[in-house]
């Protein structure tokens, strides 16, 4: 589990480490946040928490979280998976968080700098995630990190019964 501590600019104790089982309502918490952000209804709270519990227990599946003063902040799941592409393994970044309350101050920051060190922990070569097009801030924010941005369109199909 990746530890790692420090102050923010007006001296609160930071966290950043891996999830474990004890935070399963914390990251539903955010995740039903940014759903709601994004216009989008999060599922039943139970089987939000299931999923998450689920996730947990995959290897190579983790959620990273951004404690200040014992509060989930922050968070972004990574998974990890082979790429024939690059031959070694790769990290995908998903559910990039920050909680209304702490955005604007550099905590996102310094979660996807701490993702980007627990993802060379693990052996990852490459990091990567999507991001909506309409949330052109977003988009400023990974420029602003070093990331590329690469063209690529997505591609989905609902498998549910009802889809």
């Amino acid at each position: 589990m990746s530890v790692a501590c420090n102050e923010d600019t007006r001296g609160q104790p930071l966290r950043t480490r891996e999830a474990g089982g004890g935070d399963v309502l914390g990251v539903g918490t955010l995740l039903a946040e940014i759903m709601r952000e994004h216009g989008v209804e999060p599922p039943p709270q139970g089987e939000l928490e299931s999923v998450i519990r689920e996730i947990l227990e995959q290897p190579g599946h983790s959620f990273l979280l951004l404690e200040i003063e014992g509060v989930i902040a922050a968070m972004c799941a990574l998974i990890l998976s082979w790429s024939t592409w690059r031959a070694s393994r790769v990290c995908e970044l998903q559910d990039v968080v920050v909680s209304a309350p702490y955005r604007g101050r550099g905590y996102g920051r310094l979660l996807l700098e701490e993702a980007e060190r627990t993802a060379r922990a693990k052996g990852a070569t490459l990091l990567f995630l999507s991001a909506e097009s309409w949330n052109l801030p977003a988009h400023a924010f990974y420029r602003s990190l070093g990331l590329s941005e690469k063209a690529s369109l997505y591609f989905e199909r609902d498998l549910t019964p009802e889809g």
